[in-house]
């Protein structure tokens, strides 16, 4: 009997474990656009793909942290050395590592659940590869090149969850290199 009581109690200690790391970490999928000006025009005329996992740690019942792993395309991270008069199809692939703390948001005070999340951070984003055209569509890839093929990014972002595992999630990026404008981003999270 002492033994099925042991058994029954780690059993027990381990479940009550285990939700609680559930509960405290979470991970999930995103999968959206971002929107750059790149050449001064206007912030909607280049977009690319941005999506990847994320994981969060709840480290209060308002506030966690957050990490992503993303593939991100077309964000305004890097300077060209020489950039080309006019820009036509451009292409940057950048691997991107955001790091955020969020605060969440709830609609009532007794909801168990939140709805919305406030998110400040920053990421590391490396430029992969790239590929641009002038205006003429003639290949300047060889030709545009990067000094530097790494930034900081600073960054700020909303999401609202409309079901309790998936949201809508906007964020706004600007490199520390003062001279690039905000990169924009409009991503649906999936959260496992």
């Amino acid at each position: 009997m002492k033994k099925y009581l042991v058994i029954l109690f780690f059993g027990i200690f381990t479940t009550l474990q285990i939700t609680s790391a559930q509960n405290r970490f979470q991970m999930g999928l995103i999968g959206g656009l971002n929107f750059s000006e790149l050449e001064g025009k206007a912030i909607t005329d280049y977009y690319g793909i941005n999506a990847g996992l994320l994981g969060n740690i709840k480290l209060t019942e308002n506030k966690q942290i957050g990490i992503e792993l993303l593939y991100s395309q077309n964000g305004e991270y890097l300077l060209p050395i020489y950039p080309p008069a006019n820009y036509g199809t451009i292409q940057l692939n950048h691997i991107e590592i955001p790091v955020h703390v969020d605060w969440l948001i709830k609609k009532e005070k007794t909801d168990t659940d939140y709805t919305g999340q406030l998110q400040l951070g920053i990421a590391y984003s490396k430029l992969l590869n790239h590929y641009i055209e002038d205006d003429m569509g003639i290949n300047l890839t060889d030709q545009v090149l990067f000094k530097d093929t790494d930034a900081i990014v600073v960054q700020g972002g909303l999401s609202y969850f409309f079901a309790d595992q998936v949201g809508l999630n906007l964020r706004a990026s600007h490199s520390l290199n003062k001279a690039l404008f905000w990169s924009l981003s409009a991503r649906i999270v999936y959260l496992l």
